[in-house]
């Protein structure tokens, strides 16, 4: 029993050390925030640049585009993968903060719900996350989640 749970604490304490920096879970929501605005200043900049535009597509269409591809990037890839796009880039991954797989209720809670209580907060349950121990956000409270370092595959040929 003393054994199982110095292993338990001893794993605590090497997950804590793995705990997503702001800055890079910053990086992370500005790849996202990218993403999600590359088609519409797309269509924008060819209106300009081309006095009238390509006829690609109408600004509605561009704009549903992008918000399809960010439904997918923020809430879809997520459930899949425990990463949206920016996560990936920038090597971070959502777990439950035991450490484990999160589940996939608690990340559609998590993706959902608590991005927009962070919304309606103005970004303070984001910015909680300079304040607490291990980096957690009002959405990773809510959620019994954390967003930590992923951990490197190493290829083999």
């Amino acid at each position: 029993m003393a054994a199982a749970t110095e292993a338990q604490s001893t794993d605590q304490l090497a997950l804590e050390g793995f705990s997503a920096p702001f800055l890079l879970r910053c990086g992370a929501i500005l790849i996202d925030y990218i993403i999600f605005l590359i088609f519409p200043v797309g269509g924008l900049l060819s209106e300009r640049m081309f006095s009238g535009g390509l006829n690609i597509a109408t600004d509605a269409t561009l704009w549903f585009i992008a918000t399809l591809l960010s439904v997918v990037n923020l809430v879809i890839l997520p459930i899949v993968c425990r990463q949206s796009i920016g996560k990936l880039l920038t090597g971070l991954r959502i777990i439950s903060k035991t450490g484990e797989r999160a589940g996939t209720g608690a990340l559609i809670l998590r993706q959902t719900v608590g991005y927009l209580l962070t919304l309606v907060t103005l970004g303070l349950g984001f910015l909680i996350c300079l304040f607490t121990p291990k980096a957690r956000t009002l959405h990773d409270y809510l959620t019994g989640t954390r967003v930590v370092r992923a951990s490197r595959r190493e290829i083999r040929s």
